[in-house]
């Protein structure tokens, strides 16, 4: 039987919520300093704990690293899966995929920038995360094959189109900041929208997302001259 009815976490639930939070706040830290100018003090300082805290959950900086690779894999991952089984065909998957990718990493880890930083890691460790990103990769190509086969993208090298994709992506937390006027669903919306028209067979007349509405909305507004 479980203890009160499996309202309290058991302790490997607690170990891995807490190892979660050290990533996703080692995370931020690497985002903002960079790979080679963070410590494993300056994530413990965020957390408001002790260096030797940490070393319950991780074995040192490299380590720390990996696991962020890690789990921004494992988030791009879990969303590509919602697109798949939500979109009605290639384009629309990848736009939910991405979407949602984009808003968790900006919103919870701010960190896909580190997905270009693989060489950050200790030698001998970054091939099991370029593997896992060489697979997401392919994933996202399976689905612009998709996507021209059911007529929703134009016909266009798969392999560029991600290219083009992700480097949109992975460029966004060099700009966005979570104290501006934008949240993060709203720029993620906004961004996926945009860099998938290229591709899109339909791009239609207009775009449709919040922050793209609103400059329409102003421009609309405004007096015309002469």
């Amino acid at each position: 039987m479980s203890k009160w009815a499996n309202a309290v976490p058991s302790r490997a639930e607690q170990t891995d919520n807490k190892r979660k939070a050290i990533i996703r706040e080692a995370a931020r830290v690497f985002n903002r300093r960079g790979s080679h100018g963070t410590t494993l003090d300056d994530v413990a300082e965020r957390l408001g704990v002790t260096k030797t805290a940490l070393y319950r959950y991780v074995n040192n900086k490299n380590d720390l690293l990996f696991a962020c690779h890690e789990e921004a894999m494992e988030i791009a991952n879990e969303h590509l899966g919602i697109g798949e089984r939500e979109g009605r065909n290639g384009l629309e998957k990848i736009r939910i995929g991405m979407t949602g990718y984009l808003r968790t990493m900006i919103s919870d880890m701010g960190v896909p920038v580190l997905i270009l930083e693989e060489n950050a890691l200790a030698d001998g460790t970054a091939g099991p995360i370029i593997a896992l990103r060489d697979a997401f990769e392919k994933r996202l190509r399976g689905l612009v094959e998709e996507g021209i086969r059911d007529g929703s993208i134009v016909s266009v090298n798969p392999k560029l189109a991600v290219f083009m994709l992700l480097g949109a992506v992975h460029w966004v937390t060099k700009w966005y900041s979570p104290e501006g006027p934008w949240t993060a669903e709203q720029a993620s919306e906004a961004l996926i929208e945009l860099a998938t028209r290229g591709f899109s067979a339909q791009p239609g007349a207009a775009l449709t997302s919040d922050l793209h509405q609103s400059i329409m909305s102003f421009t609309a507004a405004r007096p015309k001259e002469g």
